[in-house]
């Protein structure tokens, strides 16, 4: 697929472009002979001029001078609080969102993750999964929030403005940084996958991981 990373079906909101991507996906299934990789015929839709003008006004989360620094807990909800008007937009204009996966609300989700920050965690509010289970969804679900949220603001953002932009200018990602060592020092298989893999990406850490925990 000719496309930016992220984005196996093209650009998104194009649904008739989405559709041609998944049909001749499907039509795969009709070869002959396989296994087999086909080259995608057709580039996504050049950006319209609207979209050329880049991402005008990302959400500016600075924290009000009179705010208890110290407190994570209060600058995360604070945070969430400042982001629900803009996701509430995005769910209002596209008619539909992916949050949701963790059965919690959004302030719930925060204060589930920041539990394990502290001595001991939270125990796990759903039957048949862990603790660590609980706080992939919780963490996954916080994370869509805030990209769904971010870019009901003018402009069309790529994929990386919307990773610069949330790990140097949010307190979530603050919190998965300092959530990151603690998932590696787990005995939880979950959260060991996610320090190693999936909560902060190389390009931020700072910790250093053995190659053979990979």
């Amino acid at each position: 697929m000719p496309f930016e990373l992220g984005r196996p079906f093209g650009a998104p909101g194009d649904a008739e472009f989405q559709t041609r991507v998944l049909k001749a996906a499907l039509n795969l299934f009709e070869a002959d002979t396989g296994p087999l990789i086909v080259d995608y015929h057709e580039d996504a839709p050049a950006p319209t001029e609207e979209e050329m003008e880049g991402w005008a006004c990302p959400i500016s989360l600075g924290a009000p001078e009179d705010e208890d620094e110290g407190s994570l807990k209060a600058a995360l909800r604070r945070e969430i609080g400042q982001m629900m008007p803009w996701y509430d937009l995005a769910v209002e204009r596209r008619g539909r969102t992916t949050v949701g996966i963790s059965e919690f609300s959004m302030e719930e989700a925060g204060t589930y993750i920041l539990s394990f920050l502290e001595n001991p965690p939270d125990k796990s509010p759903r039957d048949g999964l862990t603790s660590g289970d609980v706080l992939k969804l919780a963490c996954d679900d916080l994370k869509t929030f805030y990209f769904e949220a971010v870019t009901a603001q003018p402009g069309t953002p790529s994929r990386a403005d919307l990773e610069v932009w949330f790990w140097n200018s949010t307190v979530l990602a603050d919190v998965f940084l300092a959530l990151q060592p603690i998932c590696l020092a787990s005995d939880d298989h979950t959260m060991r996958g996610m320090g190693l893999h999936i909560l902060v990406p190389r390009t931020q850490t700072q910790i250093s991981v053995d190659p053979e925990d990979v």
